[in-house]
């Protein structure tokens, strides 16, 4: 397995986009579960720090090495589910599913600033690498962010999916220790073959973003030609300026 810190000298550039873009999306994932649970009453994460975007509080020193070495990380915030509950039986599962909604959120600002400057972006910017670092830069915001949103809603012990679904299932809070370790075991087996066809799909799915803003931007221009034809003696002008021009 290849040590992620390694690949800075193979490509610099690669290496800072993927770590700004995982780094801070783990932490606002994780902000956002602070902030919720505060909405909620719950002054748990808040008291303790939470609400910031510190990677050093929200992923801490253990999760920043392991990312380093093997390029995987995660964050962590307490909750109190009993206040929660005490205020909203559903508070618990929307604190959970906060987090993977952001993850969606930053998708969607990836996958439109991707799609629009994709069709766009050699108009706005002459310098050829900067347009191709933006563009890079807004691809992957979309891509991991569409992973560790799916990610996180797998119903797995340790993650938001199923900190949502025990809500509504409690009976699963409960079951037999060993029975529950070695279902977990085989759900992290399965998570690491489910991996790489979930990053695949991330990906793809942003690649139909600049296809889509092209097809637009192509029926945009198609109608704009139409309004300008010479079958239209107005030219595509306003009404004010066509009865000006017809006087």
């Amino acid at each position: 397995m290849d040590i992620f810190l390694f690949s800075a000298f193979k490509d610099t550039r690669m290496f800072l986009m993927i770590t700004l873009v995982v780094v801070f999306s783990i932490c606002l994932h994780e902000f956002f579960h602070a902030w919720t649970a505060l909405k909620f009453g719950d002054t748990t994460a808040a008291d303790r720090g939470h609400l910031t975007l510190n990677p050093l509080k929200q992923m801490g020193p253990m999760s920043m090495i392991m990312f380093l070495l093997l390029g995987f990380a995660w964050g962590a915030v307490p909750v109190n589910p009993a206040v929660l509950r005490a205020r909203n039986r559903h508070a618990p599962a929307i604190v959970a599913l906060a987090g993977p909604a952001t993850n969606f959120g930053l998708f969607l600002i990836g996958f439109f600033f991707f799609g629009f400057l994709a069709t766009r972006i050699w108009n706005l910017i002459e310098n050829e690498a900067a347009g191709e670092t933006v563009l890079l830069f807004f691809l992957m915001l979309g891509v991991y962010n569409l992973f560790l949103g799916i990610f996180n809603l797998l119903p797995i012990p340790g993650l938001d999916g199923w900190n949502a679904l025990t809500e509504y299932v409690p009976r699963l809070r409960y079951v037999h220790s060993e029975f529950a370790k070695g279902v977990t075991i085989f759900l992290i087996f399965l998570l690491f073959f489910l991996a790489d066809d979930i990053f695949a799909l991330s990906r793809d799915v942003m690649f139909l973003a600049p296809d889509l803003f092209s097809a637009e931007h192509e029926d945009r221009r198609e109608q704009a030609i139409s309004q300008d034809s010479p079958e239209d003696p107005a030219g595509g002008l306003p009404a004010a300026s066509v009865s000006a021009k017809a006087s």
